[in-house]
């Protein structure tokens, strides 16, 4: 009965954590939060271009990247939570209609004011879509790793927020203090949609081939969303 009853416990436990429902979202308060945060960056922007100091620059910037993470971290990803996944999905507004994994990817962080080409970049593979976001000094690949290991050389990255490109998929990754992974993606698995859930014995992490992008720790793709500067692209993108 011990075993049964222990059986039946962890059953309910995996039950609600794929059945989360996503938080309550409002169209006017996401574009209001949004346009706050125009505001915010064009003020930081602004301290930035006055800085007289390398040292005052940095700074700026170690600021920018703060607020970039926390738009992402607390506005972007819960608005989009539960939006319907679909593999040719490219909706512009969260919970409206189907996004695919790249277009959601592109899309969030189109919304946070990254100035890219947000269509063109999303049909690219995972990997281009990392290689067009940052330089090969912040990107890391790995293949036939273990998941656990990973995980283990990501955690080791440091926390932030990287860009991970799997065989067919595309997610980010939000590392936290203490060392907990969370992949926020577009899940085809169990038609899930948008969703941030725990990387550890993830299945759609499975993949032979890894590719990470620690974006977040690049001074120059910071700095261009900062000032409101067009992506430059590091790689070819490919038009189909």
């Amino acid at each position: 009965m011990k075993h049964l009853a222990y059986v039946l416990l962890l059953l309910l436990v995996i039950s609600s954590c794929y059945s989360q429902q996503p938080a309550s979202y409002s169209a006017p308060t996401y574009r209001a939060t949004l346009r706050h945060l125009v505001a915010r960056r064009e003020g930081l922007a602004a301290r930035y271009r006055q800085a007289a100091s390398p040292a005052a620059r940095a700074a700026c910037l170690a600021e920018a990247r703060a607020l970039w993470l926390t738009a992402l971290d607390s506005t972007v990803f819960p608005a989009w939570e539960g939006t319907p996944w679909a593999f040719y999905g490219q909706t512009w507004e969260p919970r409206q209609g189907s996004i695919a994994c790249g277009y959601f990817v592109t899309t969030a962080l189109h919304h946070t004011g990254l100035r890219l080409q947000r269509t063109l970049l999303a049909k690219q593979t995972s990997e281009n879509i990392i290689k067009n976001l940052t330089t090969e000094a912040y990107i890391s690949r790995y293949r036939g790793t273990s998941q656990a290991e990973f995980l283990q050389q990501v955690r080791a990255q440091g926390p932030g927020l990287y860009v991970v490109g799997l065989d067919f998929h595309v997610a980010f990754l939000r590392v936290r203090e203490g060392g907990a992974v969370q992949m926020v993606h577009s899940s085809y698995l169990r038609n899930v949609g948008v969703v941030r859930e725990a990387a550890d014995n993830n299945p759609a992490l499975a993949s032979n081939y890894r590719v990470l992008g620690n974006v977040l720790a690049d001074d120059a793709l910071v700095r261009a969303w900062l000032l409101g500067r067009p992506l430059v692209p590091h790689g070819k993108l490919v038009k189909s």
